[in-house]
C-alpha cells in the first residue's frame, strides 16, 4: 500500500506530539521534585546489554533514575522477533520511536493485535502478563517506569492475565 506524503507527515507529527507530551509530563514531575534538568542527545545515549552476560540481548540506555530501584526513564532497542509472555512489577509507559511493534496481553494472540508504528503509545499496568514483538529489523522505544524495572517470564512467575 502506498502512503500519501501528507499522511506520513501527519503520522510523524502525531508521533512527535505524543513523545513531546510524555517528555513534558516527565519534566513536570522532575521540576516538582526539585531535581535538575537532564538532557541526553541520542548520539550520547550509553546503550548497554540488558543482560550483561548476553551481549546480543536487548540494549538499554538509562536516561534518568536507576532502573534497579526506580522510577526511571530509558531507551530500549532490540531486533526483529517475538518475545515471550512476561510480567513486570511496575507500571510503565512506552512510545515507539523507530520500527514497528506489537504488544498484547495474555489471552490474546500476536496475530490479532495491530502493528504499532513510530509514535505509537501504550501503558502497561504492573503485574499484568503481556508480550511484545519487533516486526522490523530493529525497534527503538522510550520507556518511563513508575518504580523499579524488573521482568520475569509469566510461566516461571506463576501468574496469568489479570
Amino acid at each position: 500500500m502506498i502512503s500519501h506524503p501528507i499522511a506520513r507527515g501527519r503520522r510523524a507529527l502525531i508521533g512527535l506530539a505524543t513523545l513531546c507530551t510524555m517528555v513534558g509530563f516527565a519534566l513536570g514531575a522532575v521540576a516538582a521534585s526539585g531535581e535538575r534538568m537532564i538532557v541526553v542527545a541520542h548520539a550520547s545515549a550509553n546503550f548497554v546489554p540488558l543482560d550483561p552476560a548476553n551481549p546480543t540481548s536487548p540494549r538499554i540506555a538509562v536516561l534518568r533514575g536507576d532502573p534497579a530501584t526506580g522510577p526511571s526513564a530509558m531507551l530500549m532497542q532490540f531486533g526483529k522477533g517475538s518475545g515471550r509472555l512476561h510480567v513486570h512489577s511496575s507500571d510503565y509507559q512506552l512510545v515507539v520511536l523507530e520500527g514497528t511493534m506489537k504488544h498484547w496481553a495474555a489471552g490474546q494472540t500476536e496475530a490479532e493485535t495491530p502493528p504499532l508504528e513510530r509514535g505509537s503509545y501504550w501503558y502497561q499496568p504492573g503485574n499484568e502478563t503481556h508480550a511484545d514483538s519487533c516486526l522490523t529489523e530493529s525497534c527503538l522505544m522510550f520507556i518511563s517506569w513508575s518504580s523499579k524495572r524488573d521482568a520475569r517470564l509469566a510461566e516461571s512467575a506463576g501468574v496469568g492475565a489479570r
